[in-house]
């Protein structure tokens, strides 16, 4: 729901609260086992992180994810305080980072209150695991570096280097990818695409419309999607950028997924 990096700003912002507030706080969610021997505030709110993150299914006092109970709750207080709060901006004012992290979450704040952008099952943060976990498996740590890069440029909202690194990540990964399955070497990226829609196995499915030889199937319409402001200042913003991540989130992890399935002889 929430990745460790947005739980972790949210929990540090709360960590100027005084200690009876914290206190009461842990104690209301049931987690003050976890907190009460921690020797300052800041050890107090990562107690309080490690708990919900080595217990992601943990249910809050109104029987909803606790994470997101808490992390609703705090955000709440701070929201409302212009000191903390730029309603112009939507940025935390020591913490802004934290607006494009619950973006990147899934969620925004609306009307002074935390909302979830779409309704969906898609869980941003659960893909993003599996993502990085077939990246590793198979040692593709070039296309995992310009992935990570993308992110931490959207982060700190680069978008031209965010959207500069998606593309690269995306040819890195797929030139690997047609290497394998074929045995060949190709000279241009555009040929290794292609070859995922003809090698044995298929990554690509003409038969799904997906690659077509004729810049219509998905995955031609989806390359130029990327392609077509490129790294250039000035030509993108928060939403394209957002975009981009989760389209090549979503459909990356499913050739990611083909691929496990064809060297895992399934």
């Amino acid at each position: 729901m929430f990745s460790r990096a947005t739980i972790m700003d949210v929990f540090s912002l709360f960590s100027n609260q005084s200690h009876a507030v914290l206190d009461k706080f842990f104690f209301k969610y049931g987690i003050e086992e976890h907190t009460v021997s921690a020797s300052n505030k800041d050890n107090k709110a990562l107690a309080a992180v490690r708990y919900l993150i080595d217990n992601p299914d943990a249910k809050g006092i109104l029987g909803g994810n606790m994470a997101y109970e808490m992390v609703e709750e705090i955000l709440d207080i701070y929201i409302n305080n212009d000191y903390y709060y730029d309603d112009q901006s939507g940025e935390f004012n020591e913490y802004p980072k934290l607006k494009r992290l619950l973006l990147k979450d899934g969620f925004e704040i609306r009307d002074k209150q935390l909302v979830r952008m779409v309704d969906s099952t898609i869980d941003y943060v659960e893909n993003e695991g599996l993502l990085f976990e077939l990246l590793n498996k198979y040692n593709f740590s070039t296309a995992e570096g310009h992935y990570t890069q993308a992110v931490n440029a959207f982060t700190r909202g680069d978008w031209a280097a965010c959207n500069s690194q998606i593309r690269t990540f995306v040819e890195e990964l797929l030139c690997k990818l047609a290497e394998d399955v074929t045995g060949n070497t190709f000279n241009k990226s555009h040929h290794a695409r292609t070859a995922l829609s003809q090698s044995t196995p298929k990554l690509f499915y003409p038969e799904l419309n997906e690659w077509l030889n004729d810049g219509t199937g998905y995955f031609e319409t989806f390359w130029k999607r990327l392609h077509t402001q490129g790294s250039h200042p000035g030509l993108s913003d928060e939403n394209d950028s957002m975009f981009r991540l989760n389209i090549v989130q979503i459909s990356i992890l499913e050739v990611l997924r083909r691929y496990d399935d064809f060297k895992m002889g399934r």
